[in-house]
């Protein structure tokens, strides 16, 4: 007995890929060993196969069984040696699955998916914009970067890693390279503004340095505590600034000027409130502002803005090119209907 346990010992020291490969070769020898050594036991190699897997396994059905001194020796064998390296095996998948939970848990894993949406910094703000657009695109995959210990947000779309998001090693590990777009949100753990504004321009600058390195065109879009501090962030290209404090003053001022436009800005905001905003190229027959507006309202279409300009009305004898970027509101159903 103590040979068979220094056997079991060694197996336990083995390498996963050496488990396998062991596992494998017992398998096949007790398969067509079975077959050829009991061959009116086994009517096909399947048989034979079938009776070693659940030998293996300890299931042991009782449908086929050796009856043969020859054939009793293999199940001898495959019970001593056979059943200890299936069992290793098991106990290393197990290891292995509950290795990867951990991994995934702590954000220690590499991301490999592409065209996701990167998020940087979690705060109850970053777990607003993820709901929404997951509610917009519900099959999206989301990587969120923080220097958590685990991961604050568990949903099967979203893969966390945890690290500094200034580290150009931490954004690779969330392919940051494949991403669609960047969003960075101010530290909300920091309360002096110009340190958070800080902290984000740092983590900009990376990002823009290996989209430069690499020539590649990442859209970044940053949270930014003062408009101060935007001016800080155009050398590095950031796409997008979302003042953070501006924007509540803001609603608030809207508020008290004009009661109920607040239902209005929601519904703009937030799918689950109302209709969305869309965006969409404009198409070749339109040649001017006017036929564009026109083609669209009788469509059920609302046209907001072109680019960054809202003033459409005061720019429907203005040429419009395919390039142009419409935005409308309307329902989903619409949209898809209009693309």
């Amino acid at each position: 007995m103590q040979f068979v346990f220094r056997i079991w010992r060694g197996l336990s020291q083995l390498s996963f890929l050496s488990i396998g490969l062991t596992s494998l070769g017992i398998i096949l020898i007790g398969t067509f060993l079975g077959y050829i050594v009991e061959p009116e036991t086994f009517d096909s190699v399947f048989d034979s196969f079938w009776w070693t897997m659940t030998t293996l396994t300890t299931v042991g059905y009782g449908d086929f069984y050796p009856t043969t001194v020859a054939g009793r020796w293999l199940g001898i064998f495959l019970f001593m040696f056979g059943i200890g390296v299936i069992g290793t095996l098991i106990g290393r998948l197990v290891e292995v699955g509950s290795t990867y939970k951990r991994l995934k848990r702590e954000g220690k894993l590499v991301y490999r998916g592409e065209g996701h949406y990167v998020y940087i910094g979690w705060s109850p703000k970053t777990k607003k914009a993820i709901d929404e657009v997951l509610m917009h695109e519900p099959k999206t995959k989301i990587v969120l970067i923080d220097q958590l210990k685990e991961e604050p947000y568990v949903h099967e779309n979203i893969h966390f890693v945890s690290g500094d998001a200034s580290d150009e090693a931490v954004l690779l590990q969330a392919n940051i390279l494949k991403a669609r777009r960047v969003a960075i949100f101010a530290d909300a753990r920091i309360t002096e503004t110009l340190l958070a504004d800080g902290k984000s321009l740092l983590i900009a600058s990376a990002v823009e340095a290996l989209a430069t390195e690499y020539q590649i065109d990442l859209h970044t879009i940053v949270e930014v505590c003062e408009e101060r501090n935007i001016s800080k962030f155009k050398h590095v290209d950031v796409d997008d600034f979302i003042l953070a404090n501006d924007s509540v003053s803001l609603l608030m001022a809207k508020a008290t000027l004009q009661p109920g436009t607040t239902a209005i800005f929601r519904q703009l905001l937030s799918k689950e409130s109302g209709g969305n905003i869309h965006a969409l190229h404009a198409k070749p027959e339109w040649a001017n502002v006017r036929q564009a507006n026109e083609a669209l309202l009788n469509q059920g279409v609302t046209l907001i803005a072109i680019n960054d300009r809202m003033d459409v009305a005061a720019m429907l004898n203005e040429p419009v090119a395919p390039s142009d970027m419409l935005y409308v509101v309307c329902h989903d159903d619409v949209f898809e209907r209009l693309s």
